[in-house]
């Protein structure tokens, strides 16, 4: 707990005065090290402002040694509504904020951080987890079900807001215990089962995340009017996943992710289907549907979305509906008609605020686009032929993650990349190089490339690399490339296989 009381101490001003008061408030002398390890914690804890307790307190929800998402937890955490304003800044934002402060204070572990450096997913220390558990029930925060009877809600101390169910069980006599108080229930590793008296009973629910059911058993999901957020795991039923036309009376609605039940699988979900009534939803923050999904739906009332994930082109989106979408952060689509793709392409270069872009697509990228006015698009994948790379000064300035498949790149088109100023990750995928070799001759040649990882290149041979280039290359990670035999000397130290 050393570093949990590093991180009270970093919190507070560096004088003497104020580091004695911190010491006095545990009696070192006369408590035994477990009571003490207690005491640390409930220091941190109590020293935490009210939003910051109630974001602790809820990481307490997912299962133990869970790998947890932060943009998952940013979601949550602004659908539950304990984020305090600051100024202009967006809740988003204010999470984030919010999950770093509690790295900083050692509250919670950074697990992984993207290529921007930022978080990306976070751990909690069992010990630390233990704790908001019993802090949480405590204050009758939450609780968790995971096969052991625990109190009834019908106590006057047990009427939890926010519950978790761990693994499968007979839930529908439990749940309904919680009917009247639940705000938030929370589905991990539970079995495939009807869950459709949840849309009768618990009418007070803002948050329903992992919920498994059927497409027929979605059919009264527009009775939680109260909803922000709604994630659900849908198994497909003859390739296909319904949403039903009940949803569009769900108008507090920010968040909506729908996962394949089954996505671990090697099948993939050939349509999803979603009905025209998305554009209602005028609060929608999150729109992410499940991977493979063929949804075409008018989506341009949502001036608020920030996250569009797995939608394909049609009418709704060419005919100014994505360029409405200002508030843009995230968007990955599909265009697989060739005659969509200039229509999307010219919408995507009016989204200013636009942060990253996947895009699946027919036919061959336009090289008259011109995005180098997207300052703040710094992941960029695209998935299609491009018959001639744009040039450098096309690209977003702050470029540092490039993923690019089944391009079919020209063997000048290497120069271009490695001029991108700011790139640190550069993927290489399926039919994207299909050339013996791949050479980096300019000695001044990708300057900050942290990150080449090259996948399924059944041709390359050879990778060359004149010696100036690529120097803060720290690791080269080759999969699947059979014939590739001869990388530089100096990489070979860096390099993963696979």
């Amino acid at each position: 707990m050393r570093m949990v009381l590093e991180g009270l101490l970093s919190m507070k001003r560096k004088t003497v005065e104020e580091w004695r008061r911190v010491l006095e408030n545990i009696d070192w002398h006369l408590i035994d090290a477990q009571d003490r390890v207690s005491a640390v914690l409930a220091l941190s804890y109590n020293d935490l402002p009210f939003c910051l307790k109630s974001c602790f307190l809820y990481l307490g929800l997912f299962p133990e040694d869970s790998s947890i998402s932060k943009k998952k937890l940013i979601h949550l955490l602004v659908a539950k509504g304990f984020l305090p304003q600051q100024g202009e800044e967006a809740a988003e934002g204010v999470a984030e904020n919010c999950l770093n402060e509690l790295v900083d204070r050692c509250m919670i572990q950074v697990g992984t951080l993207t290529s921007l450096g930022s978080l990306k997913v976070v751990h909690r220390h069992d010990v630390l987890r233990d704790f908001s558990i019993s802090k949480g029930k405590e204050e009758s925060f939450l609780e968790i079900y995971s096969g052991r009877k625990i109190e009834s809600p019908t106590s006057q101390k047990a009427k939890s807001r926010r519950l978790a169910i761990h693994g499968e069980h007979d839930l529908q006599v439990f749940l309904n215990l919680y009917a009247p108080y639940l705000r938030s229930l929370l589905f991990f590793n539970i079995g495939y089962s009807e869950c459709g008296f949840i849309f009768k009973d618990f009418k007070l629910l803002k948050v329903l995340d992992g919920v498994p059911m059927p497409s027929r058993a979605l059919s009264a999901v527009g009775s939680l009017i109260q909803l922000r957020y709604l994630g659900v795991l849908m198994r497909v039923d003859m390739e296909k996943i319904e949403l039903p036309r009940s949803i569009r009376k769900l108008k507090n609605l920010q968040t909506l992710k729908v996962e394949d039940y089954d996505k671990y699988c090697v099948r993939n979900v050939y349509w999803c289907c979603i009905p025209n009534v998305i554009w209602k939803l005028k609060n929608l923050r999150h729109l992410l549907l499940v991977h493979g999904a063929r949804a075409m739906i008018r989506l341009d009332t949502l001036n608020n979305l920030r996250t569009l994930k797995n939608v394909h082109s049609g009418r709704g989106m060419e005919d100014g509906g994505l360029a409405s979408m200002t508030n843009l952060r995230r968007l990955k689509m599909v265009v697989l008609a060739k005659e969509h793709l200039n229509s999307v392409v010219s919408n995507i270069e009016r989204l200013h605020c636009l942060e990253s872009l996947s895009l699946e697509f027919a036919g061959s990228f336009p090289t008259t686009i011109n995005i180098s006015h997207l300052e703040h698009l710094h992941k960029l994948n695209l998935d299609g032929e491009i018959k001639k790379l744009l040039d450098p000064q096309q690209f977003p300035p702050n470029l540092v993650k490039l993923t690019l498949r089944s391009s079919y790149l020209e063997e000048d088109s290497i120069v271009k990349l490695g001029s991108l100023p700011n790139l640190k990750m550069l993927l290489l995928g399926l039919n994207s190089w299909n050339w013996t070799k791949l050479v980096c001759s300019s000695s001044e040649g990708f300057p900050q490339l942290h990150i080449l990882h090259l996948q399924c290149l059944w041709f390359l041979e050879e990778l060359i690399v004149e010696e100036g280039a690529m120097m803060k290359l720290k690791n080269l990670k080759i999969d699947r490339c059979p014939r590739l035999r001869k990388i530089p000397e100096r990489f070979k130290l860096l390099t993963t296989y696979s």
